[in-house]
């Protein structure tokens, strides 16, 4: 008698799928979950440069989640040509600003993201609690932030509450950016 072990997987509620091996390596073929919100269309990034700073220039992006169940699964972005140290704050009241585009990274669905509200250069009265600080840049330290594995550097956004990033330029003469790189995901456990 011969036993032949097939794994197999649903891709709907009356379809079963016999999962593939890569005839290559013989390995089983995946995607992360972070990946899979990008084919769903619900995966999603916004972000704002500006190309010319100064020692001690700052830009600011602010992102306001909304208050449902639908959470924000997010990473902190930025890159610059030279010194600059970038911080997140939770919490900030700050108002205004310029809309930034939310874009869909599955370019093919017109899914429109939860986080809609982002803006850049908000009016301050008050940052917030500083959740993250990093130093990026020619002083030895890596140059962008948001490269690191996604499950050590991801933060599930409060929500109904207002974030700010902001990147202030240690050196002279820099181009800087800065954004968040997230997909949605209404939590199982509530």
């Amino acid at each position: 008698m011969s036993l032949i072990n097939t794994l197999r997987g649903k891709t709907s509620d009356t379809t079963t799928q016999i999962a593939r091996i890569d005839t290559s390596t013989h390995t089983l073929q995946t995607i992360d979950y972070a990946h899979h919100e990008i084919h769903a269309g619900s995966h999603f990034k916004a972000g704002y440069q500006d190309t010319s700073m100064a020692t001690n220039d700052i830009i600011t992006l602010m992102f306001v989640t909304p208050d449902t169940a639908r959470w924000s699964h997010w990473v902190l972005t930025g890159q610059a040509t030279g010194a600059v140290v970038i911080q997140l704050f939770e919490g900030a009241d700050a108002t205004g600003g310029t809309a930034v585009t939310v874009v869909n990274r599955n370019r093919n669905i017109s899914g429109t993201a939860n986080t809609t509200l982002v803006y850049h250069t908000p009016t301050v009265t008050t940052d917030g609690t500083k959740i993250v600080e990093k130093w990026i840049g020619n002083e030895g330290f890596k140059e962008d932030v948001g490269g690191e594995a996604r499950g050590s550097s991801e933060l599930i956004l409060k929500q109904n509450t207002k974030y700010l990033i902001r990147l202030t330029a240690v050196s002279n003469g820099i181009k800087g950016a800065i954004g968040g790189d997230w997909y949605e995901h209404t939590d199982k456990t509530a």
